[in-house]
């Protein structure tokens, strides 16, 4: 009982330091309107389906209370792939994280085969986040990119670019395009407020 309350004080401390320390938090007063589905949008990929179920599962045994959400990339120029830097989420929840995972065979290619360049909004090397984390190993290789999605910038987009080491687009590599995991953390103080107006 006593884990529980101070695990508990924890988060609940975490999540004041990181809204203090300028993350992301929403603050929309109106609930999440339900449209219909656009007939031009496309399904999810089946790396993406795996890796979202198999990280459900981790979260339930970590019992890990953040919110997740798992984005496809979009095609941006040649090799790229990118996703909006206006993340979509839900009255009274905070950004605490965000990973790009690139789905490849772990038991086959090895991390250093390959190099993913950020492209859009600076250029850089990522490296590959070897810490657990909530995502489960077998999504491919994690890539830590909060910094990118966390400080303010002009940018409407954050593109990256995967390469082999001779320089050659790592695209046969993957098993399917790129994605974004990000992490979300609720603010207990707001859990009620989207029902007030």
């Amino acid at each position: 009982m006593q884990a529980c309350i101070n695990a508990c004080l924890y988060w609940g401390l975490l999540s004041r330091l990181l809204i203090a320390a300028g993350a992301i938090e929403c603050t929309e007063k109106e609930a999440p309107e339900i449209k219909p589905k656009p007939s031009t949008m496309k399904l999810p990929t089946e790396c993406l389906i795996e890796c979202s179920s198999m990280t459900y599962i981790n979260k339930l045994q970590l019992q890990d209370d953040h919110n997740i959400r798992i984005t496809d990339s979009t095609e941006g120029e040649l090799g790229e792939y990118c996703w909006s830097t206006d993340l979509k989420c839900t009255i009274g929840e905070s950004f605490v994280s965000a990973f790009v995972v690139l789905p490849v065979d772990v038991s086959t290619t090895g991390h250093e085969q390959l190099q993913v360049r950020t492209s859009s909004p600076r250029s850089g090397t990522l490296h590959t986040h070897n810490s657990p984390t909530t995502i489960a190993d077998s999504c491919g290789f994690r890539y830590e990119v909060t910094e990118h999605f966390s400080t303010a910038n002009t940018d409407t987009s954050f593109c990256v670019q995967i390469v082999t080491r001779e320089d050659d687009l790592g695209d046969r590599l993957l098993r399917c395009p790129p994605y974004l995991v990000t992490f979300w953390q609720r603010n207990p103080n707001q859990s009620n407020q989207q029902g007030a107006g």
